[in-house]
């Protein structure tokens, strides 16, 4: 169950209307998790730079969330460049832009259902 969250500091009109079902369409097979299970928020209008000086310059910072899916280091290393590939080659967004951060979830961290997906998995 991935979470994504994808933050820019651009209006939500100067996106692709359709931005996140790609992008969960191209990151469902790099995480081996299918794309109905994952669940995003895209945030826009962020008062949001690089660096200490406030910027124009599009920015974009990418969150991935996921049970199991970085607890080993090289998935990142693999996935990174593939999904710079989706930003620079799909949604023309330069290279410098973007952030991302990943995150390894337990079990125990996600609860839906009334429960935590650790105690769903054994019911």
């Amino acid at each position: 169950m991935p979470f994504v969250t994808l933050l820019t500091n651009l209006k939500l009109a100067a996106l692709p209307k359709d931005i996140m079902p790609r992008l969960i369409t191209h990151l469902s097979p790099l995480l081996n998790k299918p794309a109905q299970n994952f669940n995003w928020v895209c945030e826009t209008e962020k008062n949001m730079s690089k660096g200490p000086e406030v910027s124009d310059a599009p920015m974009y910072w990418l969150k991935i969330e996921s049970i199991g899916s970085f607890e080993d280091p090289k998935t990142s290393n693999t996935i990174t460049p593939e999904i710079f590939k989706f930003f620079t080659d799909e949604l023309k967004i330069n290279q410098d832009n973007i952030v991302m951060t990943f995150y390894n979830l337990r079990t125990s961290d996600v609860a839906k259902s009334g429960n935590t997906v650790e105690v769903l998995s054994r019911i």
